[in-house]
This record gives structure tokens, C-alpha cells and sequence, in this order.
């Protein structure tokens, strides 16, 4: 006879199963609907300031520590508490707002700008579904997820604000009170442009404070085609604040409460054992011919065609590696003969990282440094991290690898963030070419971003390119048309500025 307790064992599971299928919504926007809409009204207001003809400046920050704001108020109206281990996000997510002030390189503001959506919405997925056991492949699923389930969502403010109104009828005085401001609102607005107008032409103080403000809103913005921008950023942010708030509340990330059974190991290591084994020939080979220090090349190949010939195969193959040991670790049983050769395997993806480093840099040596060139070194550098983690966890079943990853990738992508690559590809070109400077060299160099303009001042450089537009122009290009201020402020255009006016002797 099955005891009581073993029915209630055998019945628990049921349960958890049907309370995760029909979890209830969490409707802390719809109970507070007047909050968060007029908050996304502020915050789509705020966001249209911040990227108005502007994107990376003093505002971008400012806009990004907004968006943790409505974050924090979501939480707090939801009644979830900030927890520890997660705050360190919100960290970096500031530095990269800051980091974006500070360039104007396009890549770095770009993936800044993913990163702090990215960074934001695992913050606040851990922060909503704080009880999740979720692997690295799960995380990503999920996270996709999310943004698919804000699509539906953008009719959430309507409905809420139709369950607003109805809810709002039973109390008739406080709907005369809002209909009786509404019209003032529509009577009053013609009748303060009317009264702005005459005021404007009745004091020229008056006129330079105030009048002149309203009259550069409407020449720029109302009767002018940057009315199509100012409203499409509007609705932007308006729509992507509350959707993203309205896609958490659903509470239907799957949570995945079913393990999936794993194959057999014995598959893993057939095909791994095949593969390493070629890795095994490939490194030797390395190790002996490229890392000896005797650097026997084919015949007919120069140091530079042998490092170009096959470092992009052995990035992909890098690649390659990581991905499919991630696979093993989650598709398979895991055993001490499939932990071993995947640690063998991972070793051999060492040596490949270290061969393509090795040739990036006898190509760098012989033709220069470039944006491409130097963002594969950093890359190959986060590949030898992630792999670590990726081997520590192959022997740690628990090992916080997705955590772990989102560390490595944003302490690596701050540190390119904040580095001004740009300069040093500049002054690391300037330095090694020295009097060999060309045409095309100084071309490209002032074709980088102004991060580059410091180093850049440094070069006498009397070749006319470009129709008369050589270093002596290019700054003088960037004197003239550099207009700052306090919402388009931004580091590097001010330095920029300052290096060009001392170098034209101003």
C-alpha cells in the first residue's frame, strides 16, 4: 500500500506542471495603468530629447539611467525586490552610456546600444523570474522570447486604458473634473499662442527668453518635415518602454520544468575522437613549425600571404569548437571519457587561437593595424577567456556558465568601449610608418572617427589629397563644423575641436 506521502509526491509534480501552464498574469499595469502610461509619456518625451538629430551626446546616459528609473518603478509597483546578486548589471549598463559619450566611433555606439538593451533585459528577466534554473541555451530562448511576446503587446496600452476609463465611471465627478481640464487644455493651447505672439512683439526681452523659444519649436518641429522624426521617436519610445514592461507581466516564459533526456555518450565520443585526433596532427604541426621559432614556410609563401592564407579558417573553426562543445555538455550524458576528450579537444582549440593570434600579428607587422585587425586580436583574447569557462564547467556540472559568459563579454566589450581605438590604430600606424606615409595611409586615418584626431595632429603631412583636403584641412574641417552644446555635447568631438583650433594656431 502507497502511503499518503508517496500519493502526495506522485500528485505534487502534477501540480507545479498545471500552476506553470495556467500562471495567472501579473497585472500590476493594468491596477496602475494612469502611472505607467504617464510615465512612458514622460519617458518618450525624454527620449525624443535625447535623440533628436543627436545619438551619442551628454543625453545618452542620461536616457539610459531614465530607462533603469521606469525599471526600478516596474519593480517596486510589482512588489519585487532589487536583488543583490543581480545589481551588478546595472553597472555596466551605465558605463556604457557613459562610454558612448565619450566616442564617435559608430561600432562602439552601436553595440553600446545593444548592450545596454541586452544587459537590461537579463536584469530584469532575473529580477521577474528569480526562481529560474535556466541553462545558457535556455537563457538565449528565453530572452528571444521576450522580445517576440512585446509584438502582441503593443496593444496593451489601449486595453489598459479602456479597462482605465470603465473602471473610472463609477466615480462621475472625478470624469467631469478630467473632461472639464481636457477642454480647457484644447480651449486654452490656441489662446497661449496668440497671447506668445503679441508678447513676443511687445518685449524684446521677453522676445529673446521666451519667444524666441517657441519660435524655433514651431519653424523645426511643427510646421517643418522634422515633425515625421519628432513623432516617430515619440512613439518609439512610448511603445517600447510599455511593451517591454507589459511583455514581463505575462509571467509566460517557459520555464522549462522538464529535463530533456540527454543521448548517449558514446555518439560524443566517437565524433569528437575523430575530430581531435585531427586537432592532435594540426597542433603538432604548429607547434613544431609556426611556434618554434624556425617558421618553415611552403615554398613561394611570403610571412604574410602564410599568416592571411589561413587565419580566417581557423577563426571559424575556433568558433566552431566553442559552439560544439557547448552542444556535447547539453545534448549529451556526460562521462569521465567524454569529459576527457572534450578537454583534449578544447586544448587543441588553444593552439588554434594561439596559431591565428600568431599570424594576425606577422599580418599586422607587415601591412598595418586596422579596425578589422584589431578587433580580431580582442576577439581571439575573449575566446581564450569564454573557453576556460566552458572547460571549468565540463567538470562542474553547476557552473553558472551563462552568468559567467555575460561577465566575460561585458568586462572585454567595456574595455574596447572605453579604448579609443581609433587613436590607437592612428598613432600605432603613424608611429611604425613614420616619413612612409602615402596617400592612402593618411586616407584611411582620416577616415576613422574623430576619436583619431588627436593622433592625427601629430602627423606633418604635406601630400594634397582630396581635392586640397590633407591633415592641415581635415582639422580645419572639423573647427568649422563641429557645433556643441549642452544636449549635443560629446567628449571626443570636444577634444577633437580643441586639437584642431591648437594646431591651426588658435
Amino acid at each position: 500500500m502507497e502511503t499518503m506521502e508517496q500519493k502526495n509526491n506522485q500528485i505534487k509534480p502534477l501540480f507545479e506542471t498545471m500552476e506553470q501552464r495556467y500562471r495567472p498574469e501579473n497585472a500590476v499595469l493594468e491596477h496602475n495603468t494612469g502611472f505607467f502610461l504617464i510615465a512612458a509619456l514622460i519617458y518618450s518625451v525624454g527620449f525624443t530629447v535625447a535623440f533628436y538629430k543627436n545619438y551619442a551626446s551628454l543625453t545618452f546616459p542620461l536616457i539610459t539611467v531614465g530607462t533603469l528609473i521606469i525599471c526600478g518603478l516596474f519593480l517596486k509597483k510589482s512588489g519585487i525586490l532589487w536583488k543583490t546578486e543581480n545589481l551588478y548589471y546595472i553597472v555596466p549598463i551605465v558605463l556604457l552610456g557613459i562610454s558612448t559619450m565619450f566616442t564617435t566611433n559608430l561600432f562602439t555606439i552601436f553595440f553600446n546600444t545593444v548592450g545596454i538593451l541586452l544587459l537590461i533585459t537579463v536584469f530584469m528577466v532575473q529580477q521577474v523570474y528569480s526562481k529560474n534554473e535556466w541553462n545558457l541555451g535556455r537563457y538565449i530562448g528565453n530572452v528571444l522570447f521576450l522580445y517576440l511576446s512585446m509584438i502582441p503587446e503593443i496593444a496593451a496600452p489601449f486595453s489598459n486604458l479602456g479597462k482605465y476609463i470603465r473602471r473610472k465611471r463609477v466615480t462621475e465627478q472625478k470624469n467631469a473634473n478630467t473632461k472639464y481640464i481636457v477642454t480647457g487644455v484644447l480651449i486654452g493651447f490656441p489662446m497661449l499662442i496668440f497671447v506668445v505672439v503679441l508678447l513676443n512683439s511687445a518685449d524684446a526681452i521677453f522676445s529673446d527668453y521666451i519667444g524666441s523659444a517657441f519660435q524655433v519649436l514651431w519653424e523645426n518641429i511643427v510646421i517643418s518635415p522634422n515633425i515625421v522624426l519628432v513623432v516617430a521617436l515619440m512613439l518609439l519610445g512610448f511603445f517600447g518602454i510599455y511593451t517591454f514592461l507589459s511583455a514581463l507581466t505575462l509571467n509566460n516564459m517557459p520555464d522549462y520544468q522538464k529535463e530533456r533526456e540527454k543521448k548517449n555518450p558514446i555518439i560524443a565520443i566517437t565524433f569528437t575522437v575523430m575530430i581531435t585526433i585531427i586537432y592532435l596532427i594540426f597542433s603538432i604541426i604548429q607547434i613544431v613549425f609556426l611556434f618554434s621559432g624556425g617558421m618553415m614556410l611552403p615554398e613561394g609563401y611570403t610571412y604574410a600571404e602564410y599568416a592571411h592564407q589561413g587565419f580566417f579558417q581557423l577563426l571559424f573553426l575556433c568558433i566552431f569548437n566553442l559552439i560544439l562543445v557547448l552542444c556535447c555538455m547539453s545534448l549529451f550524458e556526460m562521462n569521465r571519457w567524454l569529459k576527457t576528450i572534450l578537454m583534449v579537444f578544447s586544448g587543441c582549440t588553444y593552439v588554434m587561437i594561439a596559431s591565428s593570434a600568431y599570424r594576425m600579428i606577422l599580418y599586422i607587422s607587415c601591412y598595418h593595424l586596422t579596425f578589422l585587425r584589431m578587433l580580431v586580436l580582442w576577439f581571439l583574447a575573449l575566446l581564450v577567456v569564454l573557453l576556460a569557462g566552458v572547460m571549468w564547467s565540463i567538470w562542474k556540472k553547476n557552473f553558472p556558465m551563462f552568468r559567467f559568459g555575460v561577465a566575460v563579454v561585458t568586462v572585454f566589450y567595456l574595455v574596447l568601449s572605453f579604448s579609443h581605438f581609433d587613436y590607437w590604430i592612428a598613432r600605432y600606424n603613424i608611429s611604425q610608418m613614420g616619413d612612409q606615409l602615402e596617400y592612402e595611409d593618411v586616407s584611411y586615418l582620416c577616415n576613422l572617427s574623430l576619436d583619431a584626431a588627436p593622433a592625427l595632429a601629430e602627423v606633418d603631412y604635406e601630400y594634397d589629397y582630396n581635392n586640397g583636403r590633407y591633415v592641415e584641412g581635415y582639422l580645419k574641417e572639423i573647427e568649422e563644423n563641429t557645433d556643441l552644446n549642452i544636449r549635443t555635447f560629446n567628449l571626443s568631438e570636444y577634444q577633437a575641436v580643441k586639437v584642431a583650433e591648437g594646431y591651426l594656431g588658435k
